[in-house]
């Protein structure tokens, strides 16, 4: 018998194993936390063991699936102590274990199995602003079909109106009431394992004593630019511009306000225009009312990425993407078709079947080489990999 520790979140677990029973450790490669919509960003594992000291030992394989002891899949990694496995589904719960095998090819028995889950979360916006008087927002959470979350508020004068429990792509809706004191406030709360924050103004007790009549007003116009077909909202946080329908509104001179974007589902929030305009990024753009202004929102539609697979000379093989959604087998069959947010970044991976070798992908001079391709999707594009027949020396 041996003795090992397991190490994962911080906690340590005992276990004693038989001999030829490799020890695996799950290790994520990226946080599982929200950070775009629709896709997660992390869907491969790496596993690593404590090298058997029988000195008899030729390798170690991995099986995995999507059933506890119950493994669809495995992969003969050869005499290494770590390997990574790319090109599994977001959303999904995977089971692992291993096992050692000797000269004679005996094989050991199934090693402790580790779970790993890669459900991903996005939210947008993240942020919000809204004047003395309150109102009411939404919030647009991305992630797997079969992913839950849920939402709570936490402070007294934010309300969750709907969407406080949901599983797969959803929207959390809210309130803001009226804040009657002159100092502003700002509280947090979690929404789909992400923090939102809301930041509310304090009430202008001397603008409210102004004379109205004395006070000029100028036309805020929001303008929709659409890039391959995509598609949002633009709202203001007193709901005066809620484009949409409502696309312009007069708003008091030297006051100013937040727009907030949101893209319909299929589509991504690029940014704001003119850059004149000081709005940076995605976020909120705070406009200054100085005069008459127009501001455009830029939306993208998600782009299409197809794999070909290319036989040279009888060679086959597969390829896969991260994150998941395309699984082109050496027929193209499967599924060799999928749409990603603009500007995502896919990885590919290409796998030779036994006997096959691969030789590169085409158009090379968007993955030269043969290692993983990495794909910026501002573009439908398609990528093809080239597997020949392998030919003994």
């Amino acid at each position: 018998m041996v003795n090992w520790v397991r190490y994962k979140n911080g906690e340590h677990h005992h276990f004693k194993v038989q001999k030829l029973m490799p020890f695996i450790i799950l290790i994520l490669l990226c946080l599982i936390s929200v950070v775009m919509t629709n896709e997660g960003n992390c869907a491969q594992v790496t596993l690593a063991w404590d090298k058997n000291t029988e000195p008899t030992i030729a390798g170690y394989k991995i099986y995995y699936g999507t059933g506890s002891r119950s493994y669809t899949w495995f992969i003969d990694v050869g005499n290494v102590t770590s390997y990574t496995i790319s090109g599994l589904a977001d959303g999904s719960t995977y089971y692992f274990a291993a096992t050692a095998y000797d000269k004679s090819k005996k094989e050991s028995k199934y090693s402790a199995e580790v779970i790993f889950n890669s459900c991903t979360y996005n939210i947008s916006p993240a942020t919000a602003k809204f004047g003395a008087s309150g109102g009411t927002g939404t919030i647009r959470v991305s992630t797997q079909t079969n992913c839950s979350w849920t939402a709570n508020s936490g402070a007294s004068w934010i309300s969750i109106t709907s969407g406080s429990k949901v599983t797969g792509n959803g929207n959390v809706t809210y309130s803001v009431t009226k804040n009657s004191k002159t100092s502003p406030r700002t509280a947090s709360f979690t929404v789909a394992r992400s923090i939102f924050t809301v930041n509310q103004d304090g009430e202008n007790v001397a603008n409210d004593n102004s004379n109205a009549e004395n006070v000029k007003n100028y036309k805020v116009t929001v303008i929709k630019k659409k890039v391959n077909r995509g598609s949002g909202s633009v709202t203001s946080y007193d709901r005066k511009i809620n484009c949409g329908e409502v696309c312009s509104s007069s708003f008091r001179e030297n006051s100013s306000f937040n727009l907030y974007a949101t893209p319909d589902k299929g589509s991504t929030f690029v940014g704001w225009a003119p850059a004149s305009l000081g709005c940076e990024g995605t976020g909120p753009c705070r406009v200054s009312v100085d005069k008459a202004k127009r501001v455009k929102a830029i939306f993208a539609g998600d782009y299409e990425l197809k794999a070909v697979t290319i036989s040279k000379d009888g060679g086959k093989g597969r390829i896969t993407s991260s994150p998941w959604s395309l699984d082109c087998r050496d027929d193209n069959s499967g599924t060799c078709e999928a749409t990603y947010r603009y500007n995502r970044d896919v990885t590919l991976s290409a796998y030779p079947s036994w006997g096959s070798i691969f030789l590169g992908w085409k158009p090379a001079t968007v993955c030269p080489g043969t290692d993983k391709c990495v794909v910026t999707m501002d573009r439908k594009r398609t990528i093809k990999a080239v597997f020949a027949k392998r030919t003994e020396n």
